[in-house]
């Protein structure tokens, strides 16, 4: 029978960081991870650097099927049933499954509604709806949904408060556990008094995750488990720069700025490290496979200057999606739901493709009266994502010849100092724990070969369009 298997998926996060984070944290539960482990660089070919985005390489890893293949390339997209998702084929072969924020899992009541391979499941949070299994996770998910919604460029302390009491009272059946409440508390209190980054608050949602999924990985005991966190992601976006200047030509951010946010990334590592302790006994004790995995990882983003930095003193986020598009598609009086998507990308729904191909071609033709907005628009059957970067320079705004300010257009300002010092790189992370096969001789592997990898794990023929793994769980 085949070893069961928990799955960390831990975006973006590079093998760099995690022997970074040994170096300046001997003894730790990271270090005796990489020191016993099976340690293999996942590359993500399928796609140019430059094109390089999260939504597109988990769908590709977790697929097996190339870019070109899926085409998913924001979020929301529509996933192609000729190449599911690598889980859903092994719970249809009887594999049980049981998992929390993974990408692309939404929307997820159509396939996981009365089907009981499927254990326990929160989709990720860019879904439509709060479907849960168990239903009641539903309000934790409300939560979690209109925190992402709110929580963009900064972010920000205005919590929904309903989903938020709900979450609290539930707390103990979620499995979410006192301390985690009580840090979260004493984090908010240092923000109020200015003691500690409020971007840190980005940081509460892992431990929330991390405890409901080892709560019902206990209690449900699946053959699978998932379980996918972006907190180190967003602190290595922020603050790479911070932990490794000397990957720089240039100086970019003064001492003040360095001693500010110095230990934002390795902070995120902490949390991390601190549960990675608990999953590793319980991999031992119930003789599982642990795997920490990233789709790509990040490196210094060069085309961050100095000057770049004192020109971009304040951003835009779009919080009025339907005034925006009122503007760049005033003909057609569209009907669409906005749904969840990361910033600057915002993906609407339409009732058909038709009405979705017509408005991204009324969006076209205003792009071209444009000044002081970047716009690109993606259509993918009768979703729409379009992508809008203000000029924060821009006296004003023009779109079919008339001039507009920022928020006539939908979107509020805010101030910023931190910058995107860490940008996208194809080189992730496959870290194997507690296996009981022999240890791997290479020391990268295309990232296609993750999912068949894991079928043939569990005896389940891969289709034709995967690759032949050439490495084993």
């Amino acid at each position: 029978m085949a070893q069961k298997v928990i799955v960390l998926e831990i975006n973006e996060v590079p093998l760099r960081l995690f022997g970074h984070f040994q170096s300046m944290r001997p003894g730790s539960h990271i270090d005796r991870l990489m020191n016993s482990a099976k340690v293999i660089e996942t590359l993500a070919q399928d796609v140019d650097e430059s094109f390089l985005y999260p939504s597109q390489t988990w769908a590709s890893l977790n697929t097996g099927a190339s870019y070109e293949q899926h085409q998913i390339h924001w979020y929301n997209d529509p996933k192609p049933a000729q190449y599911p998702l690598y889980w859903k084929t092994l719970a249809n072969a009887g594999v049980t499954v049981g998992a929390v924020n993974t990408l692309h899992s939404s929307p997820a009541a159509a396939y996981a509604e009365g089907n009981e391979q499927y254990k326990f499941l929160i989709p990720d949070c860019f879904a439509p709806d709060s479907y849960t299994k168990p239903a009641y996770y539903e309000p934790f998910q409300s939560l979690n949904l209109k925190a992402v919604s709110t929580n963009s460029r900064a972010a920000s302390l205005k919590a929904p408060m309903q989903e938020a009491m709900a979450t609290v009272l539930n707390a103990p059946r979620y499995g979410i556990r006192m301390r985690s409440m009580i840090n979260g508390a004493v984090l908010v209190t240092k923000i109020l008094m200015k003691k500690a980054n409020r971007e840190r608050l980005r940081n509460l949602q892992f431990p929330l995750v991390a405890d409901i999924f080892l709560h019902q990985l206990k209690k449900s005991d699946p053959e699978l488990a998932i379980m996918f966190t972006n907190h180190i992601a967003g602190n290595m976006h922020r603050y790479w720069y911070a932990l490794f200047p000397d990957d720089y030509q240039r100086d970019i951010y003064d001492a003040q700025w360095m001693a500010k946010y110095g230990t934002e990334i390795l902070a995120a590592v902490d949390m991390l490290d601190e549960y990675l302790g608990v999953f590793m006994k319980l991999a031992e004790e119930s003789n599982r496979i642990l795997v920490l995995v990233s789709s790509m990882g990040q490196h210094a983003n060069q085309n961050l200057t100095p000057e770049y930095r004192a020109s971009h003193a304040h951003d835009f986020r779009l919080t009025d999606v339907k005034k925006l598009m009122a503007r760049l598609a005033p003909e057609g009086k569209y009907t669409f739901r906005v749904e969840s998507a990361m910033v600057p990308q915002y993906t609407l729904e339409f009732p058909s493709a038709a009405e979705a191909a017509k408005c991204a071609a009324e969006i076209r033709e205003s792009k071209l009266t444009v000044k002081g907005l970047a716009i690109q628009v993606d259509a993918n059957q009768s979703v729409l994502t379009v992508s809008v970067t203000p000029e924060p320079r821009a006296p004003h705004y023009v779109i079919r010849g008339k001039e507009y300010q920022y928020d006539e257009l939908g979107f509020s300002r805010l101030d910023i100092d931190d910058h995107h010092s860490g940008c996208h790189c194809p080189e992730g992370s496959l870290i194997i724990y507690n296996s009981r096969t022999a240890a791997v001789a290479q020391r990268s592997v295309n990232y296609l070969e993750y999912a068949p990898a894991l079928l043939k794990h569990f005896g389940v023929t891969r289709p034709d369009f995967m690759l032949e793994p050439t490495f084993s769980f």
